[in-house]
């Protein structure tokens, strides 16, 4: 487990071409940014502290972050992520480890139903250059996918020239190529850019190692998925749950991060949002106020200090021990244990 501080120097994000939403200023007027998102400030850390050691680093966190939002449920202006950022590590074998990590934080959490969408920016970038877009058209690109703008890519298609009719199409339908393996099989006979076919390639061999993993039955193939930070490099991913209409958690390929802090290294992750977790958890019913405990220790009238005594012998053993905050007979102890939720009555008279 790592941390970092809530505020970064702005620079520390500059190659995830972040708009920052809450910046002040230090005592010698330097710019600082409450951070909005974790793989920046993770990627210093391990470029300047944890330089030396492991090749591979497999490090998680716990943070707060900062983005200003139209307060709703789901969407705080601060909230918390969990998160993992595997460095070091290339290819589909670390790609699949973070997907299936995120799958399986989410089921030990209580979550069960929830989907993973899988795409890979290479495929919007190799398809781009097939178009021969301009950097400019390829960012207007990206916006379209981003905003889910399914007339605006419709337009952009129909403005295409000596192009090939399946690429056209392929940009009219841009946010509806979706599916499985057969998804993938189909666009290596459409598509003959280099980096679409590395792309569709790499998926495969991910969609594969999820199949091994067992959660494939979760997986659907996005091709026009784009995620609001630039510096993804190959795959990236969204998990949606029924019982909310954003993602709880997302990730992907980050292989340029690092070189901006004078290292080179392949890196992969992925972020849970607490919150959205907890508030899933509340809506379909998963959750209370009450904390279960192994033991009540009640007590009669005048044997408070004796309760105690025995309260922190039970501690001492392991026992998890609410103690009363009251004297009760029987009758009210014995509704007392099951309103606290424990297990065992302990009575001290």
């Amino acid at each position: 487990e790592v941390k970092t501080p809530d505020f970064e120097y702005a620079e520390t994000f500059g190659s995830a071409g972040t708009e920052f939403d809450f910046r002040l200023f230090d005592r010698k007027n330097n710019l600082l940014v409450l951070r909005n998102d974790m793989t920046a400030p993770i990627a210093r850390l391990t470029a300047t502290r944890l330089r030396d050691g492991e090749k591979v680093k497999r490090l998680c966190y716990l943070a707060n972050l900062y983005r200003y939002e139209e307060i709703q449920a789901g969407r705080q202006c601060q909230f918390e992520q969990a998160g993992v950022e595997l460095m070091g590590a290339s290819g589909p074998a670390a790609d699949a480890e973070a997907i299936v990590l995120a799958a399986e934080a989410l089921k030990a959490a209580g979550l069960q139903k929830f989907a993973i969408i899988v795409g890979n920016v290479d495929f919007i970038n190799g398809l781009a250059e097939e178009a021969g877009f301009s950097n400019e058209q390829t960012e207007d690109l990206k916006k379209c996918l981003r905003r889910h703008d399914a007339v605006a890519m419709q337009e952009m298609a129909n403005n295409m020239q000596g192009i090939r009719s399946e690429i056209k199409q392929l940009f009219a339908d841009f946010l509806f190529l979706q599916g499985g393996k057969e998804l993938l099989e189909k666009m290596q006979g459409i598509v003959t850019n280099a980096k679409c076919q590395a792309a569709l390639e790499d998926l495969l061999k991910i969609y594969e190692l999820l199949e091994v993993y067992g959660i494939a039955d979760h997986v659907s193939m996005d091709l026009g998925l784009y995620r609001s930070f630039n510096y993804y490099t190959g795959m990236l991913f969204e998990i949606y749950l029924p019982e909310l209409g954003y993602p709880i958690a997302g990730g992907g390929r980050y292989d340029n991060m690092l070189e901006s802090f004078g290292v080179h290294a392949p890196a992969t992750g992925f972020a849970i949002g607490v919150d959205r977790v907890m508030l899933a958890l509340e809506r379909n019913g998963s959750v209370s106020n009450n904390r279960s405990c192994d033991v009540l220790v009640a007590y009669a009238e005048g044997a408070l200090k004796k309760a105690i005594e025995r309260a922190c012998s039970l501690r001492a053993e392991g026992r998890s021990v609410k103690l009363a905050t009251e004297p009760m007979t029987m009758e009210e102890a014995a509704a007392a244990v099951k309103e606290y939720s424990c297990s065992t009555l302990v009575l001290v008279e």
